[in-house]
C-alpha cells in the first residue's frame, strides 16, 4: 500500500479518498471485520495482544509454523491462480474478508498497487527459505511469482501500449517518472488486471466519468457498474522500482545455482529484467537508484555500477524521520513520520549488492540506528497509552506529523489508527540489527565513540539503573541523565543566584533555541526559553543549595520550544563564561533490548491479532480499511519472522545469501 510520488495529484484525491481518517476513530472502539464476515470489537484483538505480552518469545518451531500459516491464508485468498489469465501468479494487495469469493473480493487502488506488495511478499519467500530450508517456498516463488514479474519486465514492450488511453477530465495524467513510454521493457504497472477485481477509486467515489488515473481501460465505453478492473496502468513509480530490485536479486541469488532447467531458465530471466528495469528508471529520469542499480550491477556482475552507490559517511550521525522531526526547530517546516521502513530496506539491499558480507561499519551502525529509533516516534505519539511491540500507525492516516520538534496532535488528542505496514517491516529491520549484534557485540558503542571521540557521553535511561554523567563546568559539577522526554539535571548552586543556559543542537548544527535555567538559593527555580516564555519543569533546591531539575523535552505534549534530547543529539550547558558541551547517547546493550523486544514481542503481538481476527488487517480502527486483509502486512511479517530464525539459529541474513564476489 504505497503512496506513488505524484505530487500536486495525489493530495486532493487522498483528501477524498481517506477523508474518514481524519476523525481519528478510536482504535479501542473500532469495529474490526474477521474472516467469516462477521465483526469483532477492537477490544477482542486488544485482549488478545495484552496476553500476549505474557508468553515467551517464539520457539524456532513456533517461528516456522508462524510462518507456514501466513503464506497459508495468501496462498488461499490473494493469489490469482486462474491457468489462462495473463496474471496467473499475481498477488492481490487486498482481499475483502467480507466478500469472499465475490466478484469483488479483490480490490485494488489505482494509486495503491498490487505490484509493490507482490515484490514484498516474493522477498518473504525468499527469506522463508533461506531461515527455514523448507522448499515450500522456493516452490511458491517458482511456481507462481517470479514467472509473473518477469514476464512483465522482460515483455512490457510488447504487453502494454500508450494506447488506448482513458483518464476522467479530473484524473491524473503520469509526468515523466511515472508515465510509460511504450514500447519500453523493465515497466511494471501500478495495476494490471483482467476484469477479476474492483477499482477502489471508482466505487468510492461514483463522479468519475473515466479512471481516476491514466490507464488502458478495456471496459471503456462499456456499462460498468461495479467497477471492475480490466487492463493496465499506465503509472509507475521510483518507489516500485525500489521494491522490484531487491525482489531480483534476492530471487537470482536463490536460484543461480540451480540445477533444475527451469530455475537455470528463470534466472536468466532475472538477469534480463534487473538489466531493463535500471534502464527503465534511466529513461524515466532517475538513473542511478542505489535500490536499483545495485541489483542490475551485481547480477550483470558490473562493478561501475555497483561504484555508484555511496556508502553512508562514517564521519556523520545518521539523520532519518525521527532526527529531522526532533531535531528541526524550525516554525513552520512540517516533519512526517514514516509509514514505512522503505527506506531503510533500500539501503540495506544496496549495501549488500555492494559489499556482499563485507558491511562496513557506518553501514551496521545506520540499520541499527533506524531499527532503534524509528518506532520511538509511534511512542511519543502515544502519550496516554503504552504502545506494544510490533505496532505502528497507519500508513495512510497522516496523523503522525510534527512541526518545531512537536507533534501537531497527539493520541490524547485525537487516536489513531494501526496499520501492518510500518510495524511489521520496523520488525524486519530489528532482525538484521540483531544479528548485528550477535557478530559483533559492541559495533554500537564502537561507533558512537568513533563519531564523539571527544565529548562526554550523556546516558539515556530507561531504567533506574543508569546512572548520570558528571560535567565539571566553572568550577562547579551538574549531573546530567537523559530520559525519552526529558533530561534530569542535578548539582549544587553556591551563589544566591545561578543561572545555566542548556541548548541542544538541532540536526547537527547549533540551535538558536535553549532554555534559560534561573536557580535561586531561596528555593525559587525559573525556567524560561529563547522567546523569554516560560517552560515545564520540576524541581526543588534544599538548603544546602543542591538542586534536581527535570526539564521536558520539546516533544512532551504541552511543553515550549526549546530541544530534544534525541539518539546522538548535542548539546552544550553554559554557566558564566564556561561552556561544557556532550552527547546523548542509549549504550548498546540498551539497543539491543529494545531490539529484541521489538522483534521477538512483535511477532507475539500480530500473532494474536492474526488469530483473534483471523487474517491480517490493512489497519485497525480506520472503519471500512479493517475489512480487508492486507497482503503487505503478511510479506513483512513472513520476512520479520525469517529473520528472527536467523537471529535465534546464531546466522546472518547477509551471509546466506551467499553474495559472490566480483570478478
Amino acid at each position: 500500500m504505497h503512496q506513488p510520488s505524484l505530487g500536486r495529484w495525489f493530495g486532493p484525491i487522498a483528501v477524498g479518498l481517506f477523508g474518514c481518517l481524519a476523525v481519528g476513530t478510536p482504535a479501542i472502539l473500532a469495529q474490526n471485520a474477521n474472516a467469516t464476515g462477521a465483526t469483532a470489537k477492537a477490544s477482542d484483538w486488544s485482549a488478545a495482544v495484552a496476553a500476549a505480552a505474557t508468553k515467551p518469545p517464539m520457539t524456532i518451531a513456533k517461528a516456522e509454523a508462524f510462518i507456514g500459516r501466513l503464506l497459508d491464508f495468501v496462498e488461499r485468498h490473494h493469489l490469482k491462480t486462474a491457468a489462462h489469465s495473463e496474471q496467473r501468479g499475481m498477488i492481490y494487495e487486498y482481499f475483502d474478508v467480507q466478500r469472499r469469493s465475490q466478484f469483488d473480493q479483490w480490490v485494488q487502488g489505482e494509486a495503491l498497487d498490487t505490484m509493490h506488495d507482490g515484490a514484498w511478499f516474493a522477498i518473504a519467500m525468499v527469506n522463508a527459505a533461506r531461515a527455514t530450508g523448507n522448499d515450500r517456498y522456493r516452490r511458491f516463488l517458482v511456481d507462481w511469482q517470479l514467472p509473473f514479474y518477469t514476464k512483465i519486465l522482460n515483455h512490457s514492450d510488447t504487453l502494454f501500449r500508450s494506447e488506448p488511453l482513458s483518464v476522467d477530465p479530473q484524473g491524473v495524467k503520469f509526468d515523466l517518472e511515472h508515465r510509460l513510454q511504450a514500447p519500453e521493457k523493465g515497466f511494471c504497472p501500478y495495476w494490471w488486471d483482467d476484469g477479476a477485481s474492483v477499482s477502489l477509486e471508482r466505487r468510492q467515489k461514483g463522479r468519475w466519468q473515466g479512471p481516476p488515473y491514466a490507464c488502458t481501460d478495456l471496459l471503456a465505453g462499456q456499462d460498468n457498474p461495479q467497477a471492475k478492473l480490466a487492463g493496465y496502468s499506465h503509472g509507475s513509480s521510483n518507489h516500485l522500482a525500489q521494491d522490484l530490485g531487491p525482489m531480483l536479486m534476492l530471487s537470482w541469488l536463490l536460484l543461480r545455482d540451480a540445477k533444475d532447467a527451469r530455475e537455470q531458465q528463470l534466472a536468466r530471466d532475472l538477469v534480463d529484467a534487473a538489466k531493463h528495469l535500471a534502464e527503465c528508471r534511466k529513461r524515466h529520469g532517475a538513473p542511478y537508484i542505489p535500490a536499483v542499480i545495485g541489483p542490475a550491477g551485481l547480477l550483470q556482475n558490473d562493478p561501475q555500477l555497483l561504484a555508484k552507490i555511496a556508502d553512508p559517511n562514517p564521519k556523520l550521525p545518521p539523520s532519518n524521520h525521527y532526527v529531522r522531526l526532533l531535531g528541526d526547530l524550525g516554525a513552520e517546516r512540517r516533519q512526517p513520520s514514516p509509514g514505512f521502513a522503505d527506506d531503510t530496506q533500500y539501503l540495506y539491499y544496496a549495501m549488500l549488492a555492494k559489499h556482499g558480507a563485507s558491511f562496513p561499519r557506518q553501514v551496521r551502525f545506520r540499520i541499527a540506528y533506524d531499527a532503534f529509533t524509528l518506532p520511538l516516534l509511534y511512542r511519543f505519539w502515544s502519550d496516554n497509552a503504552p504502545v506494544p511491540p510490533g505496532i505502528n500507525r497507519f500508513d495512510l492516516a497522516g496523523y503522525l506529523q510534527g512541526k518545531s520538534g512537536r507533534f501537531e496532535s497527539y493520541r490524547s488528542d485525537r487516536v489513531g489508527p494501526i496499520g501492518s505496514r510500518m510495524g511489521p517491516q520496523s520488525m524486519v529491520v530489528c532482525g538484521w540489527a540483531l544479528q548485528m549484534f550477535q557478530a559483533e557485540a559492541d559495533f554500537y558503542d564502537a561507533q558512537v565513540r568513533s563519531l564523539f571521540p571527544l565529548l562526554p557521553i550523556v546516558p539515556m535511561a530507561d531504567d533506574a539503573k543508569i546512572e548520570p554523567i558528571t560535567l565539571p563546568i566553572a568550577g562547579t559539577a551538574v549531573q546530567l541523565l537523559s530520559h525519552r522526554d526529558a533530561l534530569e539535571l542535578r548539582g549544587t548552586i553556591s551563589g544566591p543566584t545561578t543561572e545555566f543556559r542548556l541548548s541542544l543542537g538541532g540536526l547537527g548544527q547549533a540551535n538558536s533555541a535553549f532554555a534559560l535555567l534561573t536557580l535561586q538559593r531561596d528555593g525559587t527555580i525559573t525556567v524560561k526559553n529563547h522567546r523569554g516564555e516560560p517552560l515545564q519543569h520540576q524541581g526543588k533546591i534544599d538548603a544546602q543549595g543542591r538542586f534536581t531539575l527535570t526539564l521536558p523535552y520539546t516533544i512532551r505534549k504541552g511543553q515550549g520550544i526549546w530541544g530534544n534530547g534525541y539518539e546522538l543529539s548535542r548539546g552544550s550547558l553554559r554557566l558564566a563564561d564556561t561552556t561544557t558541551e556532550f552527547v546523548i547517547s542509549s549504550s548498546g546493550a540498551q539497543v539491543r533490548a529494545a531490539l529484541e523486544r521489538e522483534l521477538a514481542g512483535g511477532l507475539r503481538t500480530w500473532e494474536a491479532i492474526f488469530d483473534s481476527l483471523g487474517y491480517i488487517p490493512t489497519s485497525l480502527g480506520a472503519g471500512s480499511w479493517d475489512r480487508f486483509s492486507d497482503s503487505g502486512g503478511y510479506a513483512h511479517l513472513i520476512s520479520a519472522a525469517a529473520q528472527y530464525l536467523l537471529w535465534r539459529k546464531r546466522q546472518n541474513d547477509w551471509t546466506v545469501h551467499a553474495v559472490p564476489r566480483r570478478k
